[in-house]
């Protein structure tokens, strides 16, 4: 726990993850509300593909600020 975490939007891991969490929220939101039942996957593999994409992405940012 030598590394500090700043949520704050300064931080651009913080800003990353709301700009897929917020959408990826939106519109599973509308998936569910909206779509018919044999459509009740694709809520879930929305947020697992946002939560992918911004683990990723965490991954080579940061393998890009050790260098």
């Amino acid at each position: 726990m030598s590394e500090r975490f700043e949520l704050s939007f300064k931080n651009k891991e913080v800003r990353m993850w709301f700009y897929l969490a917020v959408p990826a929220f939106i519109i599973g939101c509308i998936f569910i509300f909206y779509g018919e039942q044999k459509y009740q996957y694709i809520p879930l593999s929305v947020l697992v593909i946002a939560w992918t994409i911004f683990y990723i992405w965490r991954f080579f940012y940061r393998r890009k600020q050790k260098k």
